[in-house]
């Protein structure tokens, strides 16, 4: 009888254990390969799509935040998958190199150069990795898809943010 408590109370652990670590996994960042800035630009002029930078900090709660509750989005992510060419850059780091504006820089000087004086920072690029605008801080999901929207779609070449939300929720 022992022994078959035994057994059972094992196996109730092992799939907790188990579940845990699943769950734990679906809430985990991103995994994204280092590559250069130059990488990430081949990659999207080759796709004709625009890029995503998502300048972070490990340390960063709001960074975290932003992967467990917006980037693990699976509407968010199918957008990111279908409309950009979408990239992390540790701020932290002075590890690689990547060229822009005609300079070699760290990753830390290129978030520095990209205008991201804290962390998270989206910055949203053209193909050929000019800027086109960046956005401080923790962005809320439904925001969030909005802003894929306007940049993925090409609408912030003809309106401002505010229109293309306000036409959005006619």
């Amino acid at each position: 009888m022992r022994l078959l408590f035994a057994v059972r109370s094992f196996v109730l652990v092992a799939v907790l254990v188990l579940a845990m670590g699943a769950a734990g996994r679906a809430h985990a960042q991103m995994e994204m390969p280092p590559r250069s800035l130059g990488a990430v630009i081949e990659q999207a002029e080759a796709q004709e799509a625009p890029i995503l930078l998502e300048v972070y900090a490990p340390w960063c709660p709001y960074c975290q935040r932003m992967q467990e509750n917006v980037y693990a989005d699976a509407e968010v992510r199918s957008y990111l998958d279908r409309r950009f060419t979408y990239a992390r850059l540790n701020r932290d780091t002075t590890g690689g190199t990547h060229r822009f504006n005609g300079r070699t820089l760290s990753s830390k000087e290129l978030g520095m150069a990209l205008g991201a004086r804290g962390v998270p920072t989206t910055v949203f690029m053209k193909p050929d990795g000019t800027p086109i605008a960046k956005q401080p801080g923790y962005i809320k999901r439904p925001v969030f898809l909005q802003m894929l929207r306007y940049f993925g779609s090409g609408a912030y070449e003809e309106q401002s943010f505010e229109a293309f939300r306000a036409q959005a929720s006619e």
